[in-house]
């Protein structure tokens, strides 16, 4: 939370504050703005993970004023193994390449190496060109479309989720649903969250189950991990309804 983060900045020397704008394991929106200002107070660099916000949120990245904020391209629309990481430019002009290869120098001899401008001195190598072109049309594809209206069409989508999951006595759903974003995460009472997930899969009903790789977040709420339904602006009420229909299938299933 912010203010155990506060409590921590005021204990220890600190250098930077990271932290996701939205959790994928549960869907908590984090009040980041609030750390944002937290890291400049304390003279570190913020750095946001808004790889779950950007997609299903409005985010003003120069009013976050961030130094830095990530965004995956598979979450938004986009190929697997590329993202983004926006950065001011005083600051990615001070950082030295992080990898070694073609395009990042200006120069090399025996006396001496220099580097070249942004953004090439942090793309070494021969570049992940398919899938930049797949993000790029991604992103294209999102510019063209009324993306607010899809965000609100989502928040609809959702709140049905949500509040159809909050009035199943056999269902326990993990946070707050005044920060809830995109996902529902939750538990079948008495049944483990794979059992669930394998007889919602026979039922033709995606979901994830697990940890989501965050182990720490299972571990406080002292659960091996939940289901994890997820929304998104193609999504629509009548699929949201289908999927609670097989849940209920095997709610009836694994319970009494």
């Amino acid at each position: 939370s912010l203010e155990s983060a506060k409590t921590l900045c005021s204990e220890h020397p600190v250098a930077v504050i990271a932290v996701g704008h939205v959790s994928n394991a549960i869907g908590a929106l984090n009040d980041v703005q609030g750390f944002v200002t937290l890291a400049q107070e304390n003279d570190a660099y913020s750095v946001i993970d808004g790889a779950q916000a950007a997609p299903h949120m409005m985010v003003n990245v120069k009013e976050l004023n961030a130094d830095f904020y990530a965004v995956s391209a598979h979450k938004c629309c986009g190929p697997t193994g590329i993202g983004v990481l926006l950065g001011r430019r005083d600051l990615l002009e001070r950082l030295p390449p992080w990898q070694g290869g073609g395009d990042m120098i200006d120069r090399v001899s025996f006396s001496g190496t220099t580097y070249n401008e942004l953004p090439w001195k942090f793309e070494a190598g021969t570049p992940n060109i398919a899938d930049t072109i797949g993000f790029a049309t991604a992103l294209d594809y999102l510019e063209s479309i009324d993306f607010k209206g899809a965000v609100e069409h989502e928040h609809r989508v959702h709140s049905h989720l949500t509040e159809a999951m909050l009035s199943r006595d056999k269902v326990d759903v993990l946070g707050h649903p005044d920060h809830w974003v995109s996902v529902c995460s939750f538990n079948v009472k008495g049944a483990h969250p794979t059992d669930v997930g394998t007889l919602l899969d026979q039922l033709g009903i995606a979901v994830r189950t697990g940890h989501h790789c965050a182990m720490p977040t299972m571990e406080h709420f002292g659960l091996p991990g939940t289901a994890r339904a997820s929304v998104a602006f193609y999504n629509s009420i009548e699929e949201v309804d289908r999927f609670l229909d097989a849940l209920d299938r095997v709610i009836g299933m694994l319970t009494d």
